[in-house]
């Protein structure tokens, strides 16, 4: 039940709200306007807003769980190599590059025009082919026997592939849903790929060599200066990292 009280006091408010006299709201907008800053802030140019958005998304690429990442991008370019979140060519042959040839170490050295490094942790290479040409990519390849992981690709159980990862796109990864891992080799950023994936070679024109496509082991890849490295075995991530402070 409504006490009377308050019906009185409603009542008396609303007598002495009509017999006020409100004057109208000044208009305050010159006030305002005076007090504005003179010159506007500086707008933050385009170029750097796409720029740190572009870092986001490798940031995300690089570290997010795999299924955020496939929803981000299902494209990675990252020192000459291309990974993408999707299954690859099926495997026929023996992926052997276009034009690959064995020659010695010094004879590849002539023939690229970049500079080859060994991994002292491994040693002289027991075979060095170069692909393409004019020669693009370098090969080192090391069989099995003691202190050296298993062989990833019969007899091979190590290989060292270098190019020049300026010069668009030479390899591209197929990752699937499984991703990679964001490390560093000597201070350098580097990506780790931590099970087998499929690999083709990409030639000068852009077109994906399909004939190449192989099953690739564990892989770590890297650049230095000009020069990309990747590193595939079948090995850990600590053991590539060991093997790649290596290489000069």
């Amino acid at each position: 039940m409504t006490d009377p009280r308050d019906a009185r006091l409603a009542a008396a408010l609303r007598e002495l709200g009509d017999r006020l006299d409100v004057p109208p709201a000044p208009d305050v907008r010159a006030a305002v306007l005076a007090r504005l800053p003179a010159r506007p802030r500086r707008a933050i140019p385009r170029w750097a807003t796409v720029a740190a958005v572009l870092l986001l998304v490798f940031a995300a690429a690089v570290t997010l769980s795999p299924a955020v990442r496939a929803t981000v991008t299902d494209l990675l370019r990252f020192a000459g190599i291309e990974l993408r979140s999707q299954p690859g060519p099926a495997v026929r042959g023996q992926g052997l590059l276009p034009g690959e040839r064995s020659v010695d170490l010094a004879e590849a050295r002539r023939l690229v025009p970049f500079p080859i490094g060994v991994p002292a942790a491994l040693g002289g290479p027991d075979d060095v082919r170069i692909a393409d040409d004019p020669a693009r990519v370098v090969s080192l390849l090391y069989q099995t026997e003691p202190g050296r992981p298993p062989a990833a690709v019969e007899p091979v159980a190590v290989r060292l592939d270098e190019f020049d990862g300026r010069l668009g796109p030479v390899f591209e990864k197929f990752l699937g849903m499984s991703g990679g891992q964001r490390v560093s080799v000597t201070g350098a950023p580097a990506i780790w790929l931590d099970r087998p994936h499929e690999l083709i070679y990409v030639d000068r024109a852009g077109q994906w060599r399909t004939e190449t496509a192989r099953l690739a082991a564990q892989s770590l890849i890297w650049q230095r200066g000009t020069v990309t490295y990747r590193l595939e075995g079948a090995f850990t991530l600590e053991d590539a990292l060991r093997i790649a402070a290596t290489v000069s």
